[in-house]
Order: structure tokens, then sequence, then C-alpha cells
């Protein structure tokens, strides 16, 4: 009985294992090819209307066909001088709607930018799959520059944002201003209806007089 109970939880464990969705040999390569598209059209701004093809709705809402092979700067995709023609990724997720992958990007020889990590995400329509989603995750000192910064998403976090960078392996924290914000204006409300009712009580006393203290007493008939 104890080895019937041991291999039945064990075969519900691994249901869900066995249920992630797998990314097929014919799914990579498709996967690989709207990324390369993507990428040496949209991201390195070259022919960029050859991209359209590959870009879901949500990444160019309201642009029309022409107006995206005409957007120059105004492209909403993240221009990168990426070098080489295919761009090699990793998985994040995969789920039967949508695959999010990371993709290094390194530049051109002679750039004086450092290779940049993003996030892409896709979703199959058919047999082709559509980019709906772009963005840059880290970005890596210059080749050869002797540098080790490295600047990610964090670096633009508010603790950050107005240039005091914390020391190696200190976290993250909100300053005490932060924390006291919350009790100040519950304190300020607090107060606000305090003082409402006091207002309150000295206007009704004066404008009912004796009258809002006592009732007179009732008269009895004759």
């Amino acid at each position: 009985m104890k080895l019937l109970a041991a291999a039945a939880v064990a075969l519900a464990l691994a249901a869900p294992a066995a249920a992630q969705p797998k990314l097929t040999p014919a799914q990579r390569a498709a996967i690989t090819q709207s990324i390369d598209v993507f990428v040496n059209h949209a991201v390195k701004r070259q022919n960029v209307g050859a991209a359209l093809d590959v870009v879901a709705p949500e990444m160019r809402p309201g642009i029309t066909r022409k107006g995206w092979a005409h957007a120059g700067g105004d492209l909403p995709v993240y221009p990168f001088p990426a070098q080489g023609k295919t761009h090699p990724w990793n998985i994040l997720y995969v789920t039967r709607e949508e695959v999010g992958l990371e993709l290094q990007l390194q530049p051109k020889k002679g750039s004086e930018q450092g290779p940049i990590i993003f996030h892409i995400y896709l979703r199959p329509v058919g047999k082709r799959w559509l980019v709906d989603s772009f963005m840059p995750v880290a970005t890596l000192a210059p080749l050869g520059s002797g540098k080790s910064k490295v600047r990610s998403v964090r670096d633009f976090s508010p603790q950050n944002a107005g240039g005091v960078s914390l020391g190696a392996g200190e976290p993250h924290r909100l300053s005490t201003v932060w924390l006291l914000i919350p009790f100040a204006l519950v304190g300020a409300a607090l107060i606000g209806f305090a003082l409402l009712g006091i207002y309150r009580f000295f206007h009704n006393r004066r404008a009912y007089g004796p009258r809002a203290r006592a009732l007179p007493p009732l008269q009895r008939e004759p």
C-alpha cells in the first residue's frame, strides 16, 4: 500500500511538468526567423518595413503599413546597432499563448555601446510568431573597455533616480520619509474631522440658541 501511495504522489507531482508545453524544432526555427527579421530590420533600423510582418498589432497601435515604413526614429522599437544576421536566445517561459525569451545583442565592432540584454515576447499566429513586446533589461560595458558596470532596470528605480548609488551588496531600502507619509496623511484626516465636528457644534449652537439645549415643558390643558 505504501508503495502504491508513493507512486501516486510521484505521478501527481510529475503531471504538471509533463503538461507544460514545449517548443518543437519547427517552432524554434519559426521563432528564430521572426526574431532575426525583427532585429535585422526594426532594431537595426534597416528597411524597417520588412519587419512589419513579424510585429503584433500591440506593438504598432494605430500605425499603418505605410506609417511604419516611414516612421524612422519614431518607430516604437528600441534601436540598437546589433552585429550578425542571426541572434541566439534563451527561454524564460513557454505557454500555449506566448513565449518569453532572453536575447543578448552584441554591438557592431567599433561601436561605443556595450551589449544589451533584452526580453522579447512572441505569440503564435498560424505558423508565424509575432513580436508583441521588446524591452531592454540590462546594459553591459563596451567590450574591451575594462569597465565592469552593468545597468539594469533596477538602476532606474525611485531609490536610484537621484543618482545615488548603493554599495555592493547593500539592499535597496525606502527612505524613512516615505514610510511616514501614510501615517501623516491619516493623522491629518483625523484632525480635519475633529475640527469639522467642533465647527458644526458651535455653528448649531449659535443658530438655534437655548432651544438646542432643552425643550420647553408641555402645558396641561385646563
